[in-house]
C-alpha cells in the first residue's frame, strides 16, 4: 500500500501543522513538457536484457503531459522523485539558494541511450544487473512512501531484474536536521545460480560555472582499463570541466586514493556537489563528461530545452564499468554469489560558501586553503554540530576551539602555519578528520596487467571464461572452460563452471557427468557439492541433493546457498520442523537472506502464528520493502489488498509471474494458483494454471492459445519444463514457439531452430518469422523466405519491410531496397539510412546528399552513421562529378563533405579526418589551374596528424601525396608506425605492401572505406 498518498494541495495543508522538526513528504502532480517514446518492439532478440524489448520511436515535439513526483523536504533541502521514470531522484535543491546540487530537468525528453533506449538525463538513477542505464530507467517502478518514528521520511523504489531475476530496492530517505539525502541500496540474488554483478550509481550536475571536480587520486582508468593520470595530465588539468575541450567523450574512474568522498565545485556559484559513501562499500568513482566539442554539446539540445549541458559524478561498486577490455587488465568483472544480498548506503548534499573539499563525513564538509603561511580552514556542517575543532602539526596542538553549528551554516578560521610541513584537523572524536600528508590518502594498487599471466594456461582459459560468465556472454564462457580442459582434463575450476554452463542450458547429464570427475579430485569442494546438489534436486533423487547442499554449507563461500538450499527441500516436502532449523541458520548467517524469511513465514502461516509471522514481517518490510511476497502474505493475513496497490511497474504481469513460481518453488501449489489467477489474461499465465488444475486444464489452456503472442516473451527455465509437458498433449504451434524462445535464450538453439521448423508455416503471426529468419541467420534461403512471409503478412509492417530492405541491400537489390525504403522514410531514421546507401551503390550519390541534407535522425549515444553516410555520398558525388569534367560541382560536393549537419544525429568531434575531401579538392582545383588552393589542400592532407597516431585507410592519400612530394621516406614512417599502434589492422598491413609495389589491386576482404579511398586515388 501507498503509507502517505495525496494531492500536493492536500500535503501541505496538512503538513504545516507538523512540528519543524519533522521532514515533509507528499506527492504532487507536474505539468512538464515531454518528448515521449512509444513503440515497443515485438520481435523477441536474445541477447543480454531478453526478455526486455527495446523502444523505436523518439519525438523531437514535446507534450504537456503529468508526471507523479513524490517530494521529501525539511529546512534545507529538497529532494524529487520521479516514480513513474524509473524511480529516480529526478533532481534536489538546497533551499536557501534555489541551486541544485542534484540537476533538475526542467522537462522530459527520452532519447535512444539506455539499453532498453529510453532515457532521460539529470537527477540520479540507479544501475544494476550487467551494464549501464538500466531496463527500467524510463518506466516506472514499484513504489511506496514512509513516514518514520524519528521524524525522517523514505521513498522506497525497487523493481526485479528480469535477466539475472534478481531484486532490488533503493530506500531514499531524509532526515529532519540533516543536509544530505541518503540512498541505501539493498540488493537481492535470491536465486539459486550465480549472475552478473553492476552497480553504479548514476548522479547529474550541471556543467556551466568554472567547474572543478574534487576527485581525490592520482590515476584514471577508462572502462577497458586505459591508464590516465589525474588531475594533471598532458599538462592539462582535467579536474576542471572547462579543460576538457579535448577530444571525445571523457570517462575518468578515478582511483587509488583511500576516500569516501568526491564531488565538484562552481567557483563562479561559490557552491557545490557532494558524495559520502564508505570505501568499503563503494570504491568507484566516476566523471562522464559529453565532450566539449559540438560531438557532445549536441546532446545539451537533444536531452533538455533551456537547462544546460550536464555532468556526471558516479558512486560505484567497482573501480570501472568494466567493458570486455577491462578483463586483461586488473580491473576484472565481478559476479553475484546465489542467494547473496549486498547492502550499501550514499549520501548526496550541497556544498555551500566552501570554496571546495578536502574531506567530508556525515556531519560537515571540510575545505582547507593554504595562502603562503597561512591556512584558511572552512567547515560546513551537513547536521547539527556541538563539538570542538583542532589543529595539530608534528604532534604539536596549533589551536583547538569549540565549533558549534546547524546544517549549512560554515565555520571560517585563518591560522598561521609552517608551509613545509602537514598538519591534521579534526572535529570531535572523529566526527570527521583530514591529515594532509599523501601517506594518509593515496593507495599503491597496482593498474596494470601481470605480463607473466598465462592466458593460454588451464587457469588463464579458466579466467577468460570465467570474465565471459560474468558478462552474461554464456556461449563464449563455455567455449573456453572447454578450452581449459583440453589443456588440462582435470582442472576443476573449469570441471565445474562447465557443469555450470550445462546446468545453465538445461543438459543435465552433461553437467552431472563433470560434477562427478571434479567430486572425485575434492569430495569437500563447495562449488562442486552446490552443483551435485541442484542437479540432482532436478532429478528429485533426495538424499544426493541433501548431501550436495549439506557439504556445500560447510564452506563459508556457500553457506548460505546450501542452507537455503536445504530449507527449501525441506518446506517442498512438508517437514516444516526441519526448514524451519535451517531457515534460522541461514538468516543467523546471513541477515539479509529474505528467501529465509520467506520460508519461516509460509511456516508461522500455515501454524496459524500470527505474532511469528508479523514478526517475520517486520524485518522483511526493512530489507525488500517492495516485497511482492510481503503484501501477498499481509493480504492473506488481513484480507487486505496491499499486492495489487504495490504493484505499478510496467511490466506487472512478469511481478506475478516471479511471485507465484517463488510460492510453487517452496511447495505452495495452492497460493501459487492465487497468484497465477491475478493475470488470467496472460497466456503463460495461463499455461501454468493448465498445468497445476488438472479440472480446469482444457479451458485454461484453450484460453491460452486463444491470446496473441505478441509481446510475450518467456524466458523462465521453469516454464520450460511446463511447456515440454504440455507439447506432449497439444500440437499448437505457440506452445511450441513459447518454448523455442526459452531454449534460444539458453544457448540451445539447435533445441530452438526444431521447434521453429515443427511449426512450418501455420503462424500467421510476423513476429514469428522476423525471429525465425534472425535465427536461422546463416540460411539464407530460409531466411529470405520468412522475410518475404513476413511482409505478405503485414504489407504496412515497417518493421518487416526493414529488415526486408536490408535482406534485398545485403542481395544489391538496390532499386527495389529504394522502392521499399521510400514508403517508410517516415516511420524509422534507419529506413532514410538504407535508403541514402542504396542511391549511393545505384549511382545517384548527388540525390543522397541532397536528401540527407533535409533528412532529420534523433541520435542515440555513440550514432555516426548519419554523418557517415553523408560524407560517403558527397564524397562519391565529388569523385563522380571529377570523372565527368565538373569541377566546379566536385568542388562543391567535396567541401560539403567537410560539414557536420546537425540534423543527422552527429555533432562535430574536435579531432576530423578530411584527407578525403581535401585530396578531391587538390585534384580538382588543379584541374581547374588554381594552383595556389591546391598546394593549400595538398599540404592539408600531407600534414595531417592523427590522434595517437591511430590511423586508419585514408593514410594511402596521405602517403601517396608525400610520395608525390619526394616524401616517401616519411610516408613509410607514418605507415610503420601507425602499424606499431593498430598490428592487426589489416587495411593497413595492406596498404603497406600496396605501397612500396606501387599496387593496389584490392583484397576481397578490403573494407568499405579502403575501398573508397582507392577510387578516390585513382580519380
Amino acid at each position: 500500500m501507498k503509507y502517505i498518498i495525496s494531492l500536493a494541495s492536500f500535503s501541505f495543508l496538512f503538513f504545516s501543522f507538523l512540528p519543524a522538526q519533522e521532514a515533509q513528504i507528499y506527492e504532487e502532480t507536474r505539468l512538464m513538457v515531454t518528448y515521449p517514446f512509444s513503440q515497443p518492439d515485438p520481435i523477441p532478440t536474445m541477447g543480454r536484457i531478453y526478455p526486455y524489448f527495446r523502444f523505436d520511436g523518439y519525438s523531437n515535439k514535446g507534450i504537456e503531459k503529468e508526471w507523479k513526483m513524490v517530494v521529501l523536504e525539511n529546512d534545507y533541502i529538497r529532494v524529487f522523485v520521479a516514480p513513474e521514470i524509473g524511480g529516480k531522484i529526478w533532481g534536489a535543491v538546497e533551499k536557501s539558494t534555489d541551486k541544485e546540487f542534484l540537476y533538475f530537468n526542467k522537462v522530459v525528453k527520452f532519447r535512444d541511450i539506455a539499453m532498453r533506449g529510453p532515457w532521460t538525463s539529470g537527477g540520479l538513477e540507479y544501475n544494476f544487473g550487467d551494464i549501464g542505464h538500466i531496463p527500467t530507467a524510463s518506466t516506472p517502478v514499484d513504489y511506496i512512501t514512509k513516514a518514520h518514528e524519528d521524524g525522517s521520511v523514505s521513498c522506497i523504489v525497487g523493481a526485479i531484474d528480469l535477466p539475472s531475476r534478481t531484486k532490488w530496492n533503493v530506500i531514499i530517505r531524509l532526515h529532519p536536521d540533516k543536509a544530505y539525502v541518503e540512498t541505501e541500496v539493498i540488493w537481492q540474488n535470491n536465486t539459486n545460480l550465480p549472475v552478473t554483478y553492476y552497480h553504479w550509481m548514476n548522479a547529474a550536475a550541471k556543467a556551466k560555472g568554472n567547474l572543478e571536480f574534487i576527485y581525490p587520486g592520482a590515476a584514471y582508468i577508462g572502462h577497458n582499463g586505459e591508464l590516465g593520470s589525474f588531475p594533471i595530465e598532458n599538462d592539462r588539468n582535467i579536474s576542471f570541466y572547462e579543460k576538457n575541450n579535448f577530444g571525445s567523450y571523457k570517462s575518468y574512474h578515478v582511483l587509488n586514493a583511500y576516500s569516501n568522498f568526491f564531488g565538484g565545485y562552481w567557483h563562479e556559484d561559490d557552491f557545490g556537489f557532494g558524495h559520502l559513501g564508505a570505501y568499503d562499500d563503494k570504491p568507484g568513482k566516476k566523471i562522464w563528461i559529453w565532450g566539449l566539442s559540438d560531438q557532445g554539446m549536441i546532446w545539451e539540445d537533444l536531452l533538455t530545452d533551456n537547462d544546460g549541458q550536464y555532468v556526471e559524478y558516479q558512486s560505484g561498486k567497482l573501480f570501472n564499468q568494466a567493458s570486455e577490455g577491462s578483463t586483461f587488465t586488473p580491473f576484472k568483472h565481478r559476479e553475484f554469489s546465489p542467494h547473496d544480498s549486498d547492502h550499501m548506503i550514499d549520501r548526496w548534499f550541497p556544498l555551500k560558501k566552501t570554496g571546495g573539499m578536502v574531506a567530508a563525513s556525515e556531519y560537515g564538509v571540510l575545505n582547507t586553503i593554504r595562502k603562503g603561511e597561512q591556512l584558511e580552514i572552512k567547515f560546513s556542517a551537513l547536521q547539527k554540530v556541538d563539538s570542538k575543532i583542532s589543529l595539530t602539526q608534528g604532534g604539536k596542538l596549533i589551536f583547538e576551539e569549540p565549533i558549534v553549528l546547524n546544517p549549512l551554516e560554515l565555520f571560517t578560521k585563518t591560522v598561521d602555519i609552517p608551509v613545509d610541513r602537514h598538519f591534521q584537523l579534526q572535529i570531535g572524536e572523529q566526527l570527521l578528520y583530514y591529515s594532509s600528508h599523501p601517506k594518509d590518502l593515496f593507495v599503491d594498487r597496482p593498474l596494470k596487467a601481470n605480463p607473466d599471466f598465462n592466458w593460454e594456461s588451464a587457469y588463464g582459459l579458466f579466467t577468460r571464461g570465467l570474465e565471459h560468465e560474468k558478462q552474461r556472454q554464456y556461449q563464449q564462457a563455455h567455449h573456453f572452460y572447454q578450452k581449459s580442459l583440453e589443456k588440462e582434463a582435470a582442472f576443476a575450476p573449469s570441471l565445474n563452471r562447465l557443469a555450470l554452463s550445462f546446468y545453465r542450458k538445461m543438459e543435465y547429464e552433461k553437467a552431472y557427468e563433470l560434477i562427478l570427475k571434479s567430486l572425485a579430485i575434492d569430495t569437500y569442494d563447495p562449488e562442486a557439492n552446490y552443483l551435485f546438489g541442484l542437479i540432482n534436486e532436478h532429478w528429485q533423487k533426495t538424499a544426493n541433493a541433501k548431501s550436495g547442499f549439506g557439504i556445500a554449507a560447510q564452506n563459508q563461500a556457500y553457506r548460505n546457498a546450501g542452507l537455503t538450499s536445504l530449507a527449501r527441500m525441506y518446506m517442498k516436502e512438508g517437514n516444516f520442523l526441519e526448514a524451519r532449523r535451517l531457515c534460522k541458520d541461514a538468516f543467523a548467517y546471513h541477515a539479509l537472506n529474505t528467501s529465509a524469511l520467506e520460508m519461516l513465514a509460509i511456516i508461522h502461516r500455515l501454524g496459524n502464528n500470527q505474532k511469528g509471522a508479523n514478526a517475520t514481517f517486520e524485518i522483511l518490510q526493512k530489507i525488500d520493502p517492495t516485497s511482492p511476497f510481503l503484501a501477498n502474505e499481509k493480504d492473506i493475513w488481513s484480507q487486505s489488498n496491499e499486492l495489487a496497490s504495490l504493484i505499478s511497474n510496467e511490466l506487472s504481469h512478469e511481478t506475478y509471474l516471479e511471485l507465484a513460481l517463488l510460492y510453487y518453488s517452496y511447495g505452495q501449489k495452492e497460493e501459487a494458483i492465487n497468484i497465477f489467477k491475478k493475470v488470467s489474461e496472460q497466456p503463460i499465465s495461463l499455461l501454468w494454471l493448465a498445468h497445476l488444475e488438472a479440472k480446469n486444464k482444457a479451458q485454461y489452456l484453450n484460453k491460452a492459445l486463444t491470446i496473441s503472442p505478441s509481446m510475450v516473451f518467456p524466458h523462465r527455465r521453469e516454464t520450460l519444463h511446463l511447456l515440454e509437458s504440455l507439447m506432449e498433449e497439444n500440437t499448437s504451434w505457440k506452445l511450441k514457439y513459447y518454448a523455442a524462445l526459452i531454449y534460444w535464450n539458453i544457448g540451445r538453439t539447435e533445441k530452438a531452430r526444431a521447434l521453429f521448423s515443427a511449426c512450418q508455416n501455420e503462424p500467421d503471426f510476423v513476429p514469428f518469422y522476423l525471429a525465425k529468419a534472425n535465427l536461422f541467420s546463416e540460411n539464407k534461403h530460409l531466411a529470405k523466405q520468412c522475410h518475404e512471409k513476413a511482409v505478405r503478412l503485414e504489407p504496412q509492417n515497417w518493421r518487416a519491410n526493414l529488415i526486408n530492405a536490408k535482406r534485398l541491400f545485403e542481395e544489391k537489390q538496390y532499386i527495389q531496397v529504394i522502392n521499399v525504403a521510400a514508403k517508410f522514410l517516415e516511420e524509422s531514421p534507419a529506413f532514410g539510412m538504407i535508403y541514402a546507401k542504396a542511391l549511393i551503390k545505384e549511382g545517384s550519390a548527388a540525390k543522397a546528399a541532397t536528401f540527407l541534407e533535409k533528412y532529420e535522425i534523433l541520435p542515440f549515444e555513440g550514432a555516426r552513421e548519419g554523418r557517415q553516410v553523408f560524407h560517403e555520398a558527397c564524397i562519391r558525388a565529388a569523385q563522380k562529378a571529377y570523372k565527368e569534367k565538373d569541377y566546379t560541382t566536385a568542388i562543391n560536393f567535396a567541401q560539403k563533405a567537410s560539414l557536420w549537419p546537425r540534423n543527422l544525429g552527429v555533432g562535430k568531434p574536435y579531432e576530423v579526418d578530411n584527407r578525403m575531401e581535401h585530396f578531391i579538392l587538390f585534384k580538382a582545383y588543379n584541374k581547374k589551374e588554381d594552383k595556389k588552393k591546391a598546394l593549400q589542400f595538398a599540404n592539408l592532407v600531407r600534414g595531417h596528424q592523427a590522434p595517437n597516431k591511430i590511423d586508419g585507410p585514408n593514410l594511402l592519400l596521405q602517403a601517396a601525396l608525400l610520395k608525390i612530394d619526394n616524401q616517401k621516406v616519411k610516408a613509410n614512417e607514418l605507415i610503420n608506425a601507425a602499424l606499431v599502434h593498430s598490428p592487426e589492422n589489416q587495411d593497413l598491413e595492406w596498404i603497406k605492401k600496396a605501397f612500396s609495389k606501387d599496387s593496389y589491386n584490392l583484397p576481397e576482404n578490403a573494407s568499405d572505406q579502403l575501398k573508397l579511398v582507392v577510387d578516390i586515388l585513382k580519380i
